[in-house]
Protein backbone atom coordinates (compact mmCIF):
# COMPACT_ATOMS: atom_id res chain seq x y z
CA UNK A 1 0.00 0.00 0.00
CA UNK A 2 2.84 2.37 0.84
CA UNK A 3 4.39 1.82 -2.60
CA UNK A 4 1.03 2.61 -4.25
CA UNK A 5 0.71 5.88 -2.33
CA UNK A 6 4.29 6.87 -3.18
CA UNK A 7 3.76 6.08 -6.87
CA UNK A 8 0.57 8.12 -6.98
CA UNK A 9 2.28 11.01 -5.21
CA UNK A 10 5.05 10.91 -7.82
CA UNK A 11 2.50 11.10 -10.65
CA UNK A 12 0.89 14.11 -8.98
CA UNK A 13 4.24 15.89 -8.69
CA UNK A 14 4.92 15.19 -12.36
CA UNK A 15 1.68 16.90 -13.36
CA UNK A 16 -0.90 14.11 -13.28
CA UNK A 17 -4.49 14.72 -12.26
CA UNK A 18 -5.41 12.54 -9.29
CA UNK A 19 -8.28 12.30 -6.84
CA UNK A 20 -7.95 10.33 -3.60
CA UNK A 21 -10.66 9.64 -1.04
CA UNK A 22 -11.34 7.35 1.91
CA UNK A 23 -15.04 6.92 1.19
CA UNK A 24 -16.42 4.30 -1.19
CA UNK A 25 -16.50 5.50 -4.80
CA UNK A 26 -19.79 6.87 -6.12
CA UNK A 27 -21.30 6.02 -9.50
CA UNK A 28 -19.71 2.59 -9.82
CA UNK A 29 -20.12 0.99 -13.24
CA UNK A 30 -22.76 -1.76 -13.12
CA UNK A 31 -20.10 -4.47 -13.44
CA UNK A 32 -18.08 -3.30 -10.39
CA UNK A 33 -19.26 -4.45 -6.96
CA UNK A 34 -17.54 -3.59 -3.70
CA UNK A 35 -16.80 -6.71 -1.65
CA UNK A 36 -19.67 -7.36 0.81
CA UNK A 37 -18.85 -6.50 4.43
CA UNK A 38 -15.46 -5.04 3.56
CA UNK A 39 -13.97 -1.99 5.28
CA UNK A 40 -13.06 0.86 2.97
CA UNK A 41 -9.38 1.90 2.94
CA UNK A 42 -9.18 4.34 0.01
CA UNK A 43 -10.07 4.96 -3.60
CA UNK A 44 -8.11 6.75 -6.28
CA UNK A 45 -9.11 8.10 -9.70
CA UNK A 46 -6.43 9.04 -12.20
CA UNK A 47 -6.20 9.32 -15.97
CA UNK A 48 -9.35 7.31 -16.76
CA UNK A 49 -8.74 4.57 -14.20
CA UNK A 50 -10.25 4.13 -10.74
CA UNK A 51 -8.86 1.90 -7.99
CA UNK A 52 -10.55 1.00 -4.72
CA UNK A 53 -8.95 -0.70 -1.72
CA UNK A 54 -10.79 -2.34 1.15
CA UNK A 55 -10.10 -5.04 3.73
CA UNK A 56 -12.01 -8.15 4.71
CA UNK A 57 -11.46 -11.14 6.98
CA UNK A 58 -12.31 -13.52 4.10
CA UNK A 59 -9.50 -15.37 2.34
CA UNK A 60 -8.10 -14.26 -1.03
CA UNK A 61 -9.59 -17.41 -2.63
CA UNK A 62 -13.06 -16.59 -1.26
CA UNK A 63 -12.77 -13.01 -2.52
CA UNK A 64 -11.75 -14.14 -6.01
CA UNK A 65 -14.62 -16.66 -6.14
CA UNK A 66 -17.05 -13.82 -5.40
CA UNK A 67 -15.62 -11.68 -8.21
CA UNK A 68 -15.61 -14.55 -10.71
CA UNK A 69 -19.33 -15.01 -10.07
CA UNK A 70 -19.99 -11.26 -10.32
CA UNK A 71 -17.98 -10.91 -13.53
CA UNK A 72 -19.75 -13.82 -15.20
CA UNK A 73 -23.13 -12.31 -14.24
CA UNK A 74 -22.04 -8.99 -15.79
CA UNK A 75 -20.94 -10.64 -19.06
CA UNK A 76 -17.21 -10.25 -18.45
CA UNK A 77 -14.70 -12.97 -19.31
CA UNK A 78 -11.65 -13.84 -17.22
CA UNK A 79 -8.33 -13.42 -18.98
CA UNK A 80 -5.59 -16.01 -18.87
CA UNK A 81 -3.37 -15.74 -15.79
CA UNK A 82 0.09 -14.24 -16.40
CA UNK A 83 2.76 -16.75 -17.43
CA UNK A 84 5.08 -15.45 -14.72
CA UNK A 85 4.45 -14.27 -11.18
CA UNK A 86 3.35 -10.67 -10.87
CA UNK A 87 6.10 -8.40 -9.54
CA UNK A 88 5.51 -7.70 -5.86
CA UNK A 89 3.02 -10.57 -5.42
CA UNK A 90 2.97 -12.14 -1.98
CA UNK A 91 2.38 -15.76 -1.00
CA UNK A 92 -1.33 -16.52 -1.06
CA UNK A 93 -2.20 -13.58 -3.31
CA UNK A 94 -5.04 -14.18 -5.79
CA UNK A 95 -5.80 -12.02 -8.78
CA UNK A 96 -7.76 -11.99 -12.02
CA UNK A 97 -8.56 -9.64 -14.89
CA UNK A 98 -12.04 -9.55 -16.42
CA UNK A 99 -12.96 -7.86 -19.72
CA UNK A 100 -15.62 -7.73 -22.40
CA UNK A 101 -15.54 -6.73 -26.09
CA UNK A 102 -16.97 -3.25 -25.35
CA UNK A 103 -13.83 -2.30 -23.38
CA UNK A 104 -15.02 -2.90 -19.82
CA UNK A 105 -12.15 -4.01 -17.60
CA UNK A 106 -11.94 -5.07 -13.96
CA UNK A 107 -8.71 -6.14 -12.23
CA UNK A 108 -9.12 -7.83 -8.84
CA UNK A 109 -6.20 -8.41 -6.47
CA UNK A 110 -6.75 -10.09 -3.09
CA UNK A 111 -3.60 -9.96 -0.99
CA UNK A 112 -3.11 -11.42 2.51
CA UNK A 113 -2.28 -8.74 5.11
CA UNK A 114 -1.85 -10.42 8.49
CA UNK A 115 -5.28 -11.68 9.61
CA UNK A 116 -7.03 -9.69 6.86
CA UNK A 117 -7.15 -9.61 3.07
CA UNK A 118 -6.58 -6.38 1.15
CA UNK A 119 -8.96 -6.29 -1.82
CA UNK A 120 -7.96 -3.93 -4.63
CA UNK A 121 -10.29 -3.33 -7.56
CA UNK A 122 -9.16 -1.39 -10.63
CA UNK A 123 -11.45 -0.45 -13.52
CA UNK A 124 -11.71 1.96 -16.41
CA UNK A 125 -13.59 5.04 -15.27
CA UNK A 126 -16.61 5.55 -17.54
CA UNK A 127 -16.49 8.90 -19.41
CA UNK A 128 -18.28 11.69 -17.54
CA UNK A 129 -18.29 9.66 -14.31
CA UNK A 130 -16.85 10.86 -11.00
CA UNK A 131 -15.79 8.59 -8.16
Amino acid sequence: MRKLILALAAVTVLGGCIKMDKTPPKNLPDYVKLYPGSTQVMNVSMAGVTADAATTTDTPATVLTFYRTQATSAGLTEGAPPATATAGATAGQAQATFTDPSGKMLLVVAKPQGAATLVTLTWKTPPGSAS
